[in-house]
């Protein structure tokens, strides 16, 4: 399956990623539940990623010159929610209409709808933004 992820209004596609082991017929719930257990892993790869040093940046370079130590200083980056609380706000956000799901070009309106996955599937989620004025 294939998952994009757009911006209303934005012609460009966000992010677009494979995603494996999901073929076969599921309910859009239970499609959210494997989306957000994937995106939970890939934070928390990343996060394991960005601790290692990689490589220095001029500011790293200027600071070294100031203290005599050279090296990134380590980013404090904020832990990923509980599953069971991203799968709510991620139900949430789905039922306040913050973000349409298509499927194949198709909107998908129900949580509980079972849609047909297949390798070359694909789902576009769509996050809607609130205008002010």
């Amino acid at each position: 399956m294939i998952v994009e992820t757009a911006l209303l209004g934005s012609r460009a596609v966000g992010e677009e990623l494979t995603i494996s082991g999901v073929d076969g017929e599921r309910s859009l719930r239970a499609l959210l539940r494997t989306l957000v257990e994937h995106e939970l892993a890939a934070y928390e790869a990343y996060r394991s990623r960005s601790a290692v040093l990689q490589i220095l940046t001029p500011a790293d370079l200027a600071i070294g010159v100031d203290t005599g130590r050279y090296g990134r200083e380590p980013r404090a980056m904020p832990e990923a929610p509980a599953f069971d609380d991203a799968y709510a706000r991620a139900v949430e956000a789905f039922s306040d209409e913050l973000f349409f799901v298509f499927v194949d070009d198709v909107r998908i309106a129900d949580l509980d709808h079972i849609i047909t996955i297949e390798p070359q599937t694909r789902l576009r989620l769509v996050r809607l933004v609130a205008l002010t004025g």
